[in-house]
């Protein structure tokens, strides 16, 4: 017997603004939309929930240190209650690449302090 399938809310991490406009808008978020729509039709409920927002004085991360890049999330990362994911939901980070670890950890952060429980923190590739 197969065990009962945990719903999952995927929470995309935030692009620059104008990193969005260069790649057509909120790409990660596509991304988890795309993989949502999948997951569910697999028999796994996924919502998506853009619960992140980052504020466009956030520089780009290109060539910063971990510590640089910490810096740079500091006060810069929100949470959106518009975008909170629903109750009973086990909550996945969702991030294009992971370089030094501090995106994952500052949006793991802001969820929790909202009240959010993160599971999991899901990237696609790793640099280096």
């Amino acid at each position: 017997m197969r065990p009962p399938t945990r719903a999952l809310c995927l929470v995309p991490a935030p692009s620059r603004p104008s990193a969005a406009r260069v790649r057509g808008g909120p790409h990660v978020e596509r991304l988890a939309n795309a993989a949502a729509a999948v997951l569910t039709a697999r028999g796994i409920p996924t919502a998506v929930a853009p619960a992140l927002q980052l504020a466009g004085s956030a520089r780009d991360a290109v060539g910063l240190t971990h510590e640089q890049r910490k810096a740079n999330l500091s006060g810069r990362l929100k949470f959106r209650e518009a975008g909170r994911p629903p109750p009973g939901y086990a909550v996945v980070v969702l991030d294009d690449v992971i370089t030094t670890g501090a995106t994952a950890a500052a949006c793991t952060r802001v969820l929790t302090a909202a009240g959010v429980t993160v599971s999991a923190v899901l990237t696609l590739l790793a640099a280096g």
